[in-house]
């Protein structure tokens, strides 16, 4: 059975061999070159094995391009021996290393968690209704259905609730009153935050009326002490 062998040579780099076993004799199959650093030892090392392997043997194509994996140079032997040979290593077997990691899936999570906390610090998780949070970080990150939010959740590296639970929850903001605690938060955070003598805000996508292709937007004025 062949494998791949590592050598010191007399120059101070590794070759990389093919060898097997005849008769119990070592044979050099195929001497593959020297390699004088660890990048390009781990490319000899990688093309030697892509040699043994059974062209016979199909693989699945998941996408992924395999990525060389370093080793180590084989190190001068400190006392030379009769029958020593430092590129064995339990009758020609290479210990393996880990490879290179490679990335696999990306997610937006600080996005999620920058998110989350400006959502908390300004009070909101009065609420106690983190799928009704998950609901509010999705529509600031990408606006979309229901059916959609799911998606957009996942992106966010977080395991979205099913759409019947969105649903329900969307149902419990009017039931239990989101608005008033959301509402009376943000009142809280801007009296804490600085001297508020007059609040405007315009509601106009809520209370526009058209009557005869005319607009009338109502936008209330409420001073503040």
């Amino acid at each position: 059975m062949a494998w791949v062998r590592r050598v010191r040579t007399a120059s101070g780099a590794t070759a990389v061999q093919i060898a097997e076993y005849v008769d119990g004799r070592r044979r050099i199959v195929a001497h593959l070159g020297s390699a004088h650093t660890e990048a390009e030892l781990g490319l000899l090392l990688e093309h030697a094995r892509g040699m043994l392997l059974d062209a016979g043997q199909d693989e699945f194509d998941l996408g992924l391009e395999a990525a060389p994996r370093k080793a180590r140079m084989v190190a001068p032997t400190a006392v030379p021996a009769l029958f020593a040979d430092p590129g064995l290593t339990g009758r020609g077997v290479e210990q393996p290393r880990v490879a290179a990691p490679q990335v696999i899936g990306t997610s937006s999570l600080l996005l999620y968690e920058v998110l989350a906390e400006v959502y908390s610090g300004l009070g909101f998780a009065v609420v106690e209704d983190e799928t009704f949070r998950d609901l509010v970080i999705a529509r600031i990150v990408e606006p979309t259905s229901i059916l959609d939010t799911g998606r957009v959740l996942s992106d966010l590296g977080q395991r979205p609730a099913s759409e019947k639970t969105m649903r329900r929850t969307l149902s419990r903001c009017a039931g239990r009153g989101y608005r008033d605690l959301i509402a009376a938060a943000c009142f809280n955070h801007a009296v804490t935050r600085g001297d508020v003598s007059l609040c405007l805000y315009d509601v106009t996508t809520l209370l526009c009326r058209r009557r005869h292709n005319k607009v009338y937007a109502d936008l209330p004025v409420m001073p503040m002490s």
